[in-house]
């Protein structure tokens, strides 16, 4: 029904503008006494052979939605719905931002993929958690076996570098350690004027310390999510600076800015000039990142794996290269909810093929 009936609809609007409209009508439909609560029962406890414990936190299924989709902390009750295990909220930012001009978010159809550069568009990291906390206390049921991430990133300001961004992310750390249940850093945000990332080995080492400084032994997990476009002998250095700052695992990976390989036309890239692609195009190099940091890394580490995943066989390979985790967001613009039950049975069905007691045996089998 998405991908005859529904798709067609939203692909007819803006995609922003799509995006806004689905999670209306997914609320909307949430809301309907009754009806909401009952669909999310029948998904609680569905898939009891995929339930994890993973640095203390338990994941009834491993599909979670990527950071990006929910930014605000506002459609927990629609992920639920549709049968998600987990959520990534964010990225949130120690300053609210609008973001960057309209348009800033692109349909590359014929790659299934998309292009964003949305300028880390959020309401703020005080008011994002302080409304998560308010609809934990609220409604603590909603949050009972579906755990939330926060991803935090900088600012989108140029000119708050240095020291400066390293403080713009322990402000936002300190709203997010109570009502995440694991917090992500992501490293790939601009930390000089000339865009140098915190993928740089000092800026990294500089930012792990501070946060260092902040945290208690009672704050939730911390995760580094990393770029795909970072090549593998600076990763391997950057790891060991996360290894000997106790990260507890890693989100592989985020948006690309390389373009090759696409079947979409260059003028028409051309035209929509820079940002982030995601999707499809993806998958190679996250099975690649997925192999190599689970070949590299004790098995206690948490590994997300998040790009192209948009169908079953793509999700049973990441899981079986050592991916204890899945998070997609774009799979879901072009393949609908659908997707997430597929994935999970697709699962269900490796496991009871191989004789895998548990997704973690399933890169062993």
């Amino acid at each position: 029904m998405y991908t005859s009936l529904i798709r067609p609809l939203l692909f007819q609007l803006d995609p922003e503008k799509a995006h806004y409209v689905a999670t209306a009508l997914g609320n909307t439909l949430c809301s309907i006494p009754f009806a909401g609560p009952r669909i999310v029962q029948r998904h609680a406890g569905k898939w009891p052979q995929l339930e994890q414990k993973l640095s203390g936190i338990t994941f009834p299924n491993p599909l979670g939605i990527a950071a990006g989709f929910d930014k605000n902390g506002d459609y927990t009750d629609l992920l639920r719905f549709i049968g998600f295990g987990f959520a990534e909220y964010g990225s949130i930012t120690a300053r609210p931002s609008p973001g960057n001009p309209h348009p800033r978010l692109f349909r590359l159809k014929k790659d299934r993929a998309l292009i964003n550069r949305m300028g880390l568009n959020n309401a703020g990291a005080e008011a994002v958690c302080h409304g998560i906390m308010k609809q934990q206390r609220q409604r603590p049921e909603l949050f009972d076996g579906f755990p939330g991430g926060i991803n935090i990133a900088k600012t989108h300001d140029p000119y708050i570098t240095g020291d400066d961004a390293i403080q713009d992310y322990i402000t936002s750390y300190r709203f997010a350690r109570e009502p995440a249940a694991w917090i992500t850093l992501n490293v790939s945000c601009p930390n000089t004027t000339e865009g140098k990332t915190f993928e740089d080995k000092m800026a990294l080492k500089e930012l792990l310390d501070g946060i260092a400084s902040e945290r208690k032994d009672s704050d939730p997990p911390l995760l580094v999510k990393f770029s795909p476009d970072t090549d593998q002998s600076t990763i391997h250095d950057l790891v060991t600076i996360c290894e000997d700052s106790n990260i507890q695992g890693y989100v592989l990976g985020n948006t690309t800015t390389r373009r090759d390989g696409l079947r979409t036309p260059g003028e028409h890239l051309e035209k929509i000039g820079p940002g982030g692609l995601s999707g499809s195009p993806l998958f190679a190099g996250t099975l690649q990142q997925v192999s190599y940091f689970r070949n590299m890394l004790p098995s206690e580490r948490i590994l997300i794996a998040c790009g192209g995943i948009d169908t079953s066989d793509k999700a049973v390979r990441l899981i079986s290269a050592g991916a204890n985790l899945l998070q997609f967001y774009t799979g879901l613009v072009y393949e609908g909810p659908a997707l997430i039950n597929k994935i999970n049975q697709a699962l269900i069905d490796r496991l009871n093929e191989t004789g895998a007691p548990s997704l973690k045996h399933l890169h062993q089998s």
